[in-house]
């Protein structure tokens, strides 16, 4: 998807200002980790340079963060998708509560249409999947996120896919009487081992316009289930 580069510093800083107004999720990626993580903008410092990004939505994600220093961050103005890429300056502990400063965008792409947020499913949702190669060859796992349009997936061992692959077959199942089906193209894979299996990222292709509603329900509650369990004091 393409979106406006807004390279202008002060424009930039007047969408981040509304974000940090509004108080928006921040969706953040680490580059090279499957799952993703959320936070919110605590301030922001054109003169300095610098943005300062609460702690993220996951304990683990601090060291994946202090450990690869690189972000990817999308969110959202008015409802429009915004996305840019930064880097990690330094971390502090505001009463035992990490925050992050973070390089200030040289450009931001400032989209027209809905970005779709992928959400970490917590300890007690439980989303099962099965996938199947041609030959017929079945596959389970689990789903650790999921948005309307793809999901990251805990592949169980011994069962591993390539980056890029097709796989004809994808059933996800959402409740005890609710299962979605299409087909799953291959867009992040690591490289797996026997005791942990391996952990993918795919993209839904070929949901039937039912299914594709279901899946979009389905996120929406999860999304505000989540914002049920941020403290009323951050939103």
């Amino acid at each position: 998807m393409t979106g406006k580069k807004i390279t202008n510093l002060r424009e930039s800083a007047r969408l981040l200002d509304k974000v940090r107004g509004q108080r928006s999720l921040l969706q953040i990626s680490i580059p090279g980790v499957p799952e993703v993580f959320f936070s919110f903008i605590i301030n922001i410092s054109l003169d300095d340079q610098f943005i300062l990004l609460d702690e993220l939505s996951a304990k683990h994600g601090h060291e994946l963060l202090l450990l690869h220093k690189r972000l990817n961050i999308q969110s959202k103005v008015d409802g429009i998708g915004i996305q840019f890429s930064t880097n990690l300056i330094s971390s502090r502990s505001d009463d035992g509560i990490p925050v992050y400063k973070v390089e200030y965008p040289q450009n931001i792409l400032y989209f027209q249409k809905r970005q779709n947020y992928r959400i970490n499913l917590g300890l007690g949702t439980n989303i099962p999947i099965k996938l199947k190669r041609d030959d017929g060859t079945p596959m389970y796992g689990k789903v650790f996120n999921l948005s309307e349009s793809g999901a990251g997936i805990a592949l169980a061992p011994p069962y591993t896919v390539q980056f890029s692959e097709l796989v004809p077959y994808c059933e996800i199942r959402l409740s005890d009487n609710q299962n979605v089906t299409c087909q799953l193209e291959i867009r992040y894979a690591n490289s797996g081992d026997m005791d942990n299996g391996q952990k993918l990222g795919g993209k839904f292709i070929g949901l039937s316009g039912e299914h594709q509603r279901v899946i979009s329900k389905t996120v929406i509650n999860l999304q505000r289930d989540m914002m049920r369990h941020i403290p009323k004091s951050d939103l």
